[in-house]
């Protein structure tokens, strides 16, 4: 066993550094792996950009593509269909919002109806039960 031990502090490292080491290097490429994503994200934001000012309606098939790729790739098919008619029900109310100004008020207009009828309650829900367990 004293071998063994004396073995793994021959190169002068212990377990701690290792470990510290590992950790560098995790980090280090989830750091990789965040620009990456970055890069890919704003090389398709330009490609979307252009195509929407360029070729509205291929912009309009590519974004609903992706959003179609988003919904099928939730965990349950209960998610899916959840995600479906939020979509559903976002494309409906815009449809006649005629002016891009008019859709940036109506949007705003969903986020605030969201977060006052579902946010908000599940906030102060959550804010009671924690300060009842506090109180115990």
């Amino acid at each position: 066993m004293t071998d063994g031990i004396s073995n793994w502090y021959k190169g002068g490292k212990n377990i701690f550094q290792i470990r510290a080491a590992a950790n560098l290097m995790k980090n280090f490429k989830t750091q990789q792996e965040k620009e990456e994503i970055r890069k890919k994200a704003l090389e398709r934001h330009s490609r979307l950009s252009q195509l929407f000012r360029e070729d509205r309606f291929s912009f309009e098939k590519e974004r609903r593509r992706l959003i179609n790729e988003v919904i099928e790739s939730a965990g349950s098919e209960e998610q899916k269909r959840r995600l479906k008619e939020l979509q559903e029900d976002w494309n409906r109310r815009m449809k006649g919002a005629g002016s891009p100004h008019n859709r940036l008020i109506l949007a705003q207009t969903f986020f605030w109806e969201h977060f006052h009828e579902v946010w908000q309650p599940a906030l102060e829900k959550a804010s009671r039960v924690l300060s009842k367990h506090s109180d115990q």
